[in-house]
């Protein structure tokens, strides 16, 4: 029987399994009503009646207690205990109190399966890296290898470095290598966390291998962000109050990446993998926990934020805590509270590191070309995600052109249905599937690429000055031609199609032929921005063409994760047998067996 179905008895003992991971706000209301919130794991509880606040503050200081005994938690006149025993029984029902004892565990459930998931996954036994075998490690994760100087305009740079190896012989991603088929297993010790709030003691443990590396490194971990925060202001002022923009603050944490990454990317003397100073990975990795709260805000499909909104080190810390930025199924945050809260200050406010000055590396003077980097990697990345928004979109027109259509199963009509629909789930799970939220989610990314065009020193003449002038379809005579093809091969395919469906395989190939037609200038963007980032690495640009078969790579390495991106060229070749390969210049469709034949 559930806890919340048994009346609670004044007499019976009830506990707070976990009351340390609680945390609390008061917040005034717009209407100027003073409210409690408590939050514990991903629940909210909003305590809005006044004289409730101190029933709210003394349950923070219970491990067990007797029901009864919170009438007396009003810090005045008792509470009636008809209205203590509704409270208390709406908390059981939260799993919040709990009847039973808690029970001390070692492990958690997430933690045992992602152990044992750990435990069968296929894992390299010899380090992979790009540079500069990425030709045959591309090969390797997708099938079909991928020139070095393509990289950058496949996989967004903040994850490049990821399974480089640093020094200490550990992956700068850590647990969070992408792809993740370059992670090795290497030896980490976990433990539950034991800090007060979101993360107390929750089923994923904390890498305490990590932690300590971090901790040996800290004040130079400090004075390299130190080092790169004072080139990125240089160039992109803090608002008039002193305040980050959150759009800034995720430009900024890419910078921080972007040093390791430009170390081991470069094409003269790069670091050699397995070499990295330890200074840059911890550097890396307690900036990217960052950038992933700021891309969160950004990018949330429920309520993306404005680049310009401000935001504050007291403001980041709230959210992190509140909305379970610090959890994760691999692992929660490791950090300590006061490390986290500090680095929060020298990130965001500048302060300095205790002790006397000290002089920073070598690395420090590729500062400068790293921001560039980082601006040019987020120019390639604003493109490929709207890109695969555009996607969304043609998704979208098919499935509306499909739907009322009734078709055998075995049928063209009714296998592509049936297609469209698995990846249209995948597409809900992102909260992509609604057309407004597709126009916010692209408004951020005019945003973040304009802001980096700003900021970067300069760029070529042929860079788009706006997202959106790379997303002008030609409507040429190349358009027109993919466009006929693909329905003279509909057709082909529809197995004479009644007359009354040749209006649905029409509009079919007319979606298709549309994203077809938006690619190819995208296409051309995407080359021209990675042409200036060889330049800067200082290693050859690929002879051929930058291709929509080598763009399909960025989806192929994410087959496997949580949250995948559906690929329409993938579904045109698996449910109609049709290839496409579109370039700046040409869109080639051909018939092709599907992989399974």
């Amino acid at each position: 029987m559930s806890q919340e179905a048994v009346p609670v008895d004044p007499h019976e003992t009830l506990y707070v399994p976990m009351r340390r991971r609680f945390t609390r706000e008061y917040i005034t209301t717009p209407e100027g009503n003073r409210e409690l919130h408590l939050f514990f794991g991903i629940k909210e509880i909003t305590i809005d009646e006044p004289d409730l606040h101190s029933f709210g503050e003394a349950l923070l200081q219970q491990d067990q207690f007797m029901a009864g005994s919170a009438t007396t938690w009003s810090g005045g006149e008792p509470y009636p205990w008809e209205r203590v025993r509704e409270l208390l029984e709406a908390l059981l029902s939260e799993e919040i109190l709990s009847r039973e004892a808690p029970k001390p565990s070692s492990r958690g459930d997430i933690h045992q399966r992602f152990l044992e998931a750990e435990a069968l996954r296929e894992a390299p036994t010899e380090p992979l890296w790009w540079n500069p075998d990425c030709p045959r490690v591309m090969e390797r994760l997708t099938g079909r290898p991928l020139e070095l100087g393509f990289l950058e305009a496949v996989l967004p740079l903040h994850r490049i470095a990821h399974p480089a190896l640093d020094a200490e012989g550990r992956h700068v991603g850590e647990m969070n290598v992408f792809p993740v088929a370059m992670r090795m297993k290497l030896p980490t010790e976990w433990k539950p966390c034991p800090y007060p709030g979101s993360r107390f003691r929750d089923e994923a443990m904390m890498n305490v291998t990590a932690l300590r590396s971090m901790t040996r490194h800290w004040k130079s971990v400090l004075r390299g962000v130190l080092a790169v925060r004072e080139e990125y202001l240089r160039r992109r002022p803090l608002l008039p109050d002193g305040r980050w923009r959150v759009g800034d603050l995720h430009a900024f944490c890419v910078a921080v990446l972007a040093l390791p990454t430009l170390l081991l990317m470069r094409g003269n003397n790069p670091v050699p993998n397995g070499e990295l100073d330890p200074v840059l990975s911890s550097m890396f990795r307690v900036t990217d926990g960052v950038r992933m709260v700021a891309a969160y805000l950004l990018y949330h499909p429920e309520e993306p934020r404005p680049y310009d909104t401000p935001i504050t080190p007291a403001e980041l810390y709230r959210i992190s805590e509140h909305e379970n930025q610090f959890l994760s199924s691999r692992g929660v945050c490791a950090g300590p509270p006061h490390m986290v809260e500090e680095f929060f200050a020298t990130l965001m406010d500048g302060k300095p590191v205790e002790g006397p000055p000290v002089p920073l590396p070598e690395w420090a003077a590729d500062i400068p070309a790293a921001v560039d980097y980082a601006m040019l990697g987020l120019l390639l990345y604003s493109l490929q995600f709207n890109l695969w928004g555009r996607m969304c979109g043609a998704y979208d027109a098919l499935r509306s052109a499909l739907l009322p259509v009734e078709d055998e199963p075995d049928g063209l009509l009714g296998r592509l249905r049936a297609r469209v629909e698995i990846d249209w789930r995948m597409i809900e799970t992102l909260g992509l599937n609604q057309p407004s939220t597709r126009a916010q989610v692209e408004s951020r990314r005019v945003e973040q690429y304009e802001n980096a065009l700003h900021i970067l020193k300069g760029f070529r003449e042929d860079t788009p000055r706006h997202l959106q002038d790379a997303f002008i379809p030609a409507h040429d005579a190349v358009d027109a031609r993919a466009r006929l093809r693909l329905r003279e091969l509909l057709r082909s395919r529809a197995d004479a199609a009644p007359e009354a469906r040749s209006d649905v395989l029409e509009a079919i190939a007319d979606a298709l032929a549309e994203y077809l037609s938006i690619e190819r200038p995208v296409l051309r963007a995407l080359e021209g921005i990675q042409s200036q980032v060889n330049a800067l690495l200082q290693r050859p640009h690929p002879e051929r063409k930058f291709s929509s078969a080598a763009l399909s790579l960025s989806h192929r390495l994410r087959i496997g994760i949580t949250r995948p991106l559906p690929d329409l060229m993938e579904l045109l070749r698996d449910a109609l047998e049709i290839t496409v390969e579109n370039t700046e210049e040409t869109t080639r469709i051909t018939t092709a067996p599907t992989r399974s034949q």
